[in-house]
């Protein structure tokens, strides 16, 4: 059943791919155009024949799954996305032959590090033996454990964006306030109640969870529009979905691609996204600007406002599709498929790279100060090394590329979004795709080990018996999204810094609010217990 399903989506995937490059050629049979296709059906190729096969998922789960994110989000998605927008897929791009070439050339890279990846380590997941195991990170959490890490992630985002808005966009700060920071991600820990069975938990839901997540819902809703973020609303929820896709994948869950109920739920989704959705993405963009000037609970109103107002957002639509300057990301017109396929972000810091040599001195210095930004200040104080976080991390890598190609000095601070192409070329020069491929090894290892590779006596023990011989850390499911856009990053240099302090620091965040809510929801449950009426015998009257 899972070699079929699995099957069933390479093929469909294909099909849809040659609709969409047919389509193209009709329609925008440009030579650059040409060129691009014949890229992204090569890429396809490589990733669906050798990463999406039942033994790879089985074996590799995480890793094969961020190099088929990294292919989708620069490849696929980018192809079906513009077609569905009637667009060229090299659609506003001033280098379309590097923007491709690059990528490809980072996915032969990525494919021959995940190869030697491969060879070298022959036990990939974690085992029972593991320290991740002994410290808890794979223990199967309640249902309440996660509510209670719902509700926990609710209050750090209303702390943070709420009580104490500095938290969000300063660079250094008091060490509790940071953490609590690091809680926001729980929020969407109840959404993954439903898929259980690839944390360990084999029993079925409660019957009341659905209207439960639907109020639940309704808080993030509010909280996401108070806070004017338009990725804090979708992207935890992504988690969610590539959560199912891939207990699809796995063979955990089962179904049928084409039937009348998936097709209802896909044609809504679809009306979402387009629609609802996006008119209330493009509703916090054009009330933005007031959000330091009035209360969250004006910003509300506000957007609200906006949202109702459909004519002020096919304005604002308008306006995002004129010519951007020297820093133009206008690619894809709705902005959620956006954050999934924009090829723009490749394309203007390869532009700004081509401004400045080939391993620019200031770019590189910069490079590495960011490496040793991610170093604890203790450490740093300890190895008497200046990073000075503050200029470093109060800027984007696009904008450090963007100001040294000649950005005017109010560049700085914009946060705009580069990729590792421009920045690696600027930086390190064509190094940098040898600093990917050797970045990437430990990266893939760390990733795959967030999984257990249960033994025969783990599996004997569980009733009923699980489908796979694994189980995923609920710490990886929350990571999904991260995982599947890891790369395309800013720069290389995201290897080193998810080496040095990202990885552990998701580990150990997880660890701890497990704990926590652990002994919180053991405590709840030890009370309800005892607050229960004790049933007496009924008198026998003789």
């Amino acid at each position: 059943m899972e070699q079929e399903f699995i099957t069933n989506v390479v093929r469909w995937s294909w099909i849809a791919l040659a609709g969409a490059c047919i389509f193209q050629c009709a329609f925008f049979g440009t030579i650059a155009n040409i060129a691009a296709l014949g890229s992204i059906v090569l890429a396809w190729g490589i990733t669906a024949n050798v990463f999406l096969r039942p033994t790879m998922l089985r074996s590799h789960p995480l890793s094969a799954f961020l190099i088929v994110g990294f292919t989708a989000t620069q490849f696929y998605f980018p192809l079906l996305f513009t077609t569905l927008e009637g667009k060229p897929v090299v659609f506003n791009l001033e280098l379309p032959y590097q923007v491709f070439f690059h990528s490809t050339a980072a996915l032969f890279v990525l494919v021959l590090s995940h190869a030697l990846y491969r060879m070298t380590v022959s036990q990939p997941l974690s085992t029972s033996t593991s320290w991740l195991n002994k410290v808890g990170l794979f223990a199967p959490p309640v249902d309440l454990q996660l509510w209670l890490m719902g509700f926990v992630g609710l209050a750090a985002t209303v702390y943070v964006y709420f009580i104490s808005p500095s938290v969000g966009w300063e660079v250094s700060g008091a060490a509790s306030d940071k953490a609590i920071q690091g809680l926001i991600p729980f929020s969407y820990a109840p959404y993954f109640i439903p898929f259980g069975k690839l944390y360990g938990n084999t029993k079925d839901p409660a019957k009341r969870l659905v209207p439960m997540l639907l109020v639940f819902t309704v808080l993030l809703f509010v909280v996401s529009i108070g806070r004017n973020s338009r990725g804090a609303f979708m992207l935890g929820f992504t988690s969610v979905g590539f959560t199912y896709v891939l207990g699809l994948l796995l063979g955990v869950f089962k179904t049928q691609l084409f039937t009348l109920k998936n097709l209802a739920i896909g044609a809504l989704g679809f009306f979402l996204i387009t629609g609802p959705i996006a008119d209330l993405g493009t509703a916090m963009v054009i009330v933005r600007g007031q959000r330091s000037k009035i209360s969250n609970s004006e910003l509300i109103d506000l957007t609200l406002q906006a949202f109702s107002d459909k004519q002020a957002i096919r304005s604002r639509r308008l306006e995002d599709n004129q010519e951007q300057g020297d820093w133009d990301e206008r690619y894809l017109d709705n902005i959620f498929t956006a954050r999934f396929s924009n090829l723009k972000f490749n394309d203007a810091s390869l532009a700004q790279a081509a401004k400045i040599s080939d391993q620019d001195n200031d770019m590189l210095h910069y490079s590495i100060n960011y490496i040793l930004g991610a170093l604890p200040g203790p450490v740093l104080t300890a190895l008497n090394v200046d990073a000075d976080k503050e200029a470093v991390y109060g800027v984007s890598v696009g904008d450090y590329l963007y100001s040294e190609a000649g950005g005017p000095a109010e560049a700085l601070g914009g946060f705009r979004t580069g990729h590792f192409a421009g920045t690696g070329m600027a930086a390190f020069g064509w190094w940098y795709l040898v600093f990917l491929g050797v970045g990437m090894f430990p990266v893939y290892w760390l990733f795959d080990k967030l999984i257990i590779k249960m033994n025969r006596q783990d599996l004997q023990s569980m009733s009923p018996p699980p489908k796979i011989a694994m189980r995923f850390s609920l710490c990886g499911m929350l990571a999904l999204t991260s995982i599947f856009q890891f790369l395309p990053a800013e720069s290389v240099i995201i290897t080193a810094t998810f080496l040095i302090r990202g990885w552990i620091q998701m580990v150990l965040l997880y660890v701890v609010i497990y704990y926590v809510t652990k002994l919180i929801a053991n405590v709840l449950q030890g009370s309800a217990k005892h607050a229960r009426p004790v049933q007496r015998p009924a008198h026998v009257h003789w």
